[in-house]
């Protein structure tokens, strides 16, 4: 695909008018890249349970296979936020979803754990890429404040059509056909965006950004080890070699690249603006709406699949009332914001996001859904209140010339967020199932020879072999096991979305 020689320092002019098409068709191309994300995210947390079983997994190596994408993504979004901006964003975001796409690809083709995590992998790189890229070229598309709020509001409404239709797409193909298909929907979409970039995005730079190398390695290595030490430390515990050698070299990195970066002219990320306790704050709250919001949803999944015993397909409509809820509201976050402004509108995202994830604590193993919609629909008000305006907060907090660094900054804290809410809550949900499933076989005099064969197959998500004795007690529980393990996870991620709340209230700038 044919690119421009010579790259603008400016993104070339588009039409003026708060109606113009060239605009809101570049945002239609950029919430392409969004999708992709977001799909792969919803079809790899809804084939997990057909993944495992395929390809008999562990548990320590399906979580590195639903968390290889967001390690990749998040250590390098600050490195590709700024080579977007050195560069050229169309290149950037152009390069950044064809690399989704052969990511998908591999993953489609993948016959092993290996195979699998690289694809992951590879899709992660190509988000880094196309999230803050695409993120600033919203921004610089819409100087007008009021309007880039509206902007990046159906930018952000996006990731829910993405989360909305992967696990129903996903769940039609994974009923009548292998895990595999779950990731062809995102070569197709590939294809698409790759095809309308160059038809509908201009090509655009920063008119005075300098590379900084030694910023860029040691961000990129800060970050990787620090993802790398959370989600080890989440599979193999924190007391493992690898994961307490990423907390040391996190511990020389860290203050290295704060030392760089205050020093650099142009650095790839100008600290001083952490001197905001309103702009640190909002980045706070980008990463805790992302943790709830992957967290809880990766544990009402694995409800919906485990306990409720629901096939793919039906899983994903029981999720509607989140999904619809969020990309519903997306599209007026902008109007909440304008009336209520951004701190009440975020404050009140997060009270509906824990009250939410609280509310689940009444789900049992019996007629479950019947207390599980509200607080579906709940979070899914909260976070549409929250990721969107998040965004906007961030990006409208500095100058133009400092978006590109602000959306790469806040798509940072966002994905550390969602990989913490799947590594944290996922590991509370996979660590305390067994524990409580032994306990209670002992409790009911069970063997522990036979106890411990029922515990390993039960943790795989085989239906354990026991005799016909033990099948009543096993079917009882082996959901209530479960479901106080995910019950766990719920009061975790609830209490800290409300906790989060209040330096919010307080910090937070209304403008």
């Amino acid at each position: 695909m044919a690119f421009d020689s010579q790259v603008a320092d400016v993104e070339d002019p588009l039409p003026v008018g708060p109606g113009s098409r060239r605009r809101w068709l570049a945002v239609m191309v950029v919430c392409v890249g969004v999708m992709m994300s977001f799909v792969n995210v919803s079809s790899t947390l809804s084939a997990l349970t057909f993944i495992q079983r395929d390809l008999h997994l562990s548990g320590p190596t399906l979580i590195w296979v639903s968390s290889a994408f967001p390690l990749a993504m998040v250590s390098l979004l600050m490195s590709a936020g700024t080579f977007g901006e050195l560069y050229g964003r169309r290149r950037t975001y152009f390069a950044g979803v064809v690399l989704v796409g052969v990511g998908s690809l591999v993953a489609f083709l993948a016959t092993s754990a290996g195979a699998l995590i690289t694809g992951q992998a590879v899709m992660g790189v190509g988000a880094a890429a196309a999230m803050p890229t695409g993120l600033s070229i919203v921004s610089n598309t819409f100087p007008d404040q009021h309007e880039r709020v509206r902007a990046i509001g159906v930018w952000a409404s996006t990731a829910g059509i993405g989360l909305t239709v992967g696990p129903l797409v996903s769940g039609a193909l994974l009923d009548n056909f292998s895990w595999h298909v779950a990731y062809l929907s995102n070569v197709f979409l590939a294809l698409v965006g790759a095809a309308l970039v160059p038809a509908f995005i201009t090509e655009g730079r920063h008119p005075s950004r300098r590379l900084d190398p030694i910023g860029v390695v040691l961000g990129s290595v800060t970050i990787a080890a620090l993802a790398f030490a959370i989600i080890e430390g989440g599979s193999r515990g924190n007391a493992s070699v690898s994961s307490i050698a990423a907390y040391l070299i996190v511990a020389v990195s860290l203050p290295a690249f704060v030392v760089v970066e205050l020093r650099h002219r142009d650095p790839m990320l100008d600290l001083r603006l952490f001197r905001s306790a309103s702009f640190t704050v909002i980045q706070l709250v980008a990463a805790a709406a992302m943790f709830g919001f992957v967290g809880v949803s990766l544990l009402a999944i694995l409800y919906l699949q485990r306990v409720a015993h629901l096939d793919a397909w039906s899983t994903g409509v029981h999720m509607l009332p989140w999904m619809l809820s969020y990309v519903v509201v997306s599209a007026v976050a902008a109007r909440v914001v304008g009336a209520l402004g951004f701190a009440a509108t975020l404050t009140v995202g997060l009270l509906l996001m824990g009250v939410g994830a609280l509310a689940l604590l009444r789900v049992g193993i019996v007629d479950g859904y019947g207390a599980m919609w509200p607080a579906l629909l709940a979070m899914g008000i909260g976070s549409a209140l929250l990721i969107g305006p998040s965004t906007a907060a961030a990006v409208n907090s500095v100058s133009s010339l400092q978006a590109g660094m602000a959306s790469a900054a806040v798509n940072t804290f966002r994905q550390f967020g969602s990989m913490l809410g799947a590594s944290i809550l996922g590991t509370i949900a996979t660590t305390q199932f067994p524990r409580h499933l032994t306990r209670d076989l002992a409790e009911a005099g069970v063997s522990p020879d036979v106890a411990d064969g029922a515990v390993a197959a039960a943790v795989r998500g085989i239906r354990p072999e026991v005799t016909v004795s033990l099948r009543p007690l096993l079917d009882q529980a082996v959901p209530e096991a479960f479901t106080s393990a995910l019950h766990l996870g719920f009061a975790v991620g609830g209490i800290t979305l409300l906790v989060v709340a209040i330096p919010t209230a307080v910090f937070v700038r209304q403008r």
